[in-house]
């Protein structure tokens, strides 16, 4: 059936709808043949999704793989937690981990034998899962990302040997192409470790990493390009034991870390956000980093990602000071904080869903597809 909407222009039609919600976008397929189509183009897609991440953002919030294997719950801008749809019920599922969210897209790491890797999209309820080679002797970090420049998602699965965590190999897989390859990297990654799975902004995933004679770094692939590179951490190699969250996350459209550091015998926590300027510095390197803000608060705040101009926080309360080395806490008060970075307030709230170990992501509702159309519906 063809919409009879001449009593509005199309482009009114197509400025209305692009600010609905995904649930009601699914239902108004119904209405009429046209409508169905134009959800499912690129250009509706993406000004759904242009308007949807400034006007509706919102975070993930992911709690303990083991107990809630991809139990999610979101955050809105109003700071209200609303529950997101299940993924599908799969053995495979506990101990399934997030390890990226971009443009509505979630990619989790399972804990299948073939280390598979599952990317959903909670909104259109769409899920893929994407198999790959594995070998007995190696682990992977993985990072999830999009580049505009080559209108693609792509995975970066970098291949390392434990317990050292030396890369051993790197592999991309394509959304557009629904393929993986291998990326040759010459002698730029021997030696290297990598410590963390990756964060992506502005087309390119970094990981924390570590090189000897060089120390803690960031290794950066740049999607579009495919090319690696390295970039100076802005903190120096912290102990274990006056130090151990660090997060990278994205401020003002820029990548951006935030540090942790206990304070005496855990009496307060330090936090601090680092800003990286792209650029040439006062020195002449082409990274500098900048200190924006830091906070210190009587407890133990581990920073997560910054939202809305807040900084996301996991809260402990330790027990005594007698078990504070062993990092004991209590959880049944509230556990998550958010630090306002212009007035410094402190906000406090409970999520009981969320335990140790949780992960939060900036998320955005969208109608970005995971791959083909015979992909599951939940």
């Amino acid at each position: 059936m063809e919409c009879d909407a001449s009593f509005l222009p199309g482009d009114i039609i197509r400025n209305i709808l692009k600010r609905l919600p995904v649930r009601s976008l699914i239902r108004f397929q119904c209405v009429c043949k046209d409508w169905k189509n134009l959800f499912r183009t690129p250009s509706f897609i993406e000004d759904h999704l242009h308007h949807s991440t400034h006007q509706n953002p919102s975070l993930i919030l992911h709690g303990h793989p083991l107990l809630n294997p991809l139990d999610l719950y979101m955050l809105n801008r109003e700071m209200q937690v609303l529950e997101v749809h299940r993924a599908p019920s799969n053995e495979y599922l506990a101990g399934a981990v997030i390890i990226g969210s971009i443009n509505g897209l979630l990619c989790a790491r399972l804990s299948n034998p073939s280390q598979s890797i599952l990317l959903w999209n909670p909104a259109t309820r769409k899920v893929r899962l994407v198999a790959r080679t594995v070998n007995s002797t190696e682990s992977f970090k993985l990072g999830f990302g999009f580049s505009s420049v080559v209108n693609d998602h792509k995975i970066v699965s970098i291949g390392v040997f434990v317990p050292k965590d030396l890369i051993h190999r790197v592999e991309v897989y394509s959304l557009s192409t629904k393929s993986w390859k291998n990326v040759e990297f010459e002698d730029l990654l021997n030696g290297v470790a990598v410590k963390s799975d990756g964060f992506c902004t502005n087309g390119a995933i970094f990981w924390f990493g570590f090189k000897p004679n060089v120390g803690h770094l960031l290794v950066s692939y740049d999607i579009g390009t495919e090319m690696f590179t390295f970039i100076p951490s802005p903190i120096s190699a912290p102990a274990l034991h006056d130090s151990f969250c660090n997060s990278l996350t994205e401020h003002e459209n820029k990548l951006a870390m935030l540090s942790h550091t206990t304070v005496g015998n855990f009496e307060s926590s330090l936090v601090d956000l680092w800003v990286m300027e792209e650029g040439t510095g006062a020195f002449g390197e082409r990274w500098n980093w900048t200190k924006r803000y830091s906070i210190r608060h009587p407890c133990i705040l581990l920073p997560g990602v910054i939202f809305r101009n807040m900084i996301i926080c996991h809260f402990y309360v330790l027990k005594s000071r007698v078990t504070a080395s062993e990092h004991e806490v209590l959880n049944d008060g509230p556990n998550i904080v958010t630090v306002n970075l212009t007035t410094d307030e402190l906000k406090r709230f409970t999520f009981l869903k969320c335990g140790t170990g949780f992960g939060v992501f900036n998320y955005v509702e969208s109608l970005v597809p995971v791959g083909n159309n015979d992909t599951e519906e939940l």
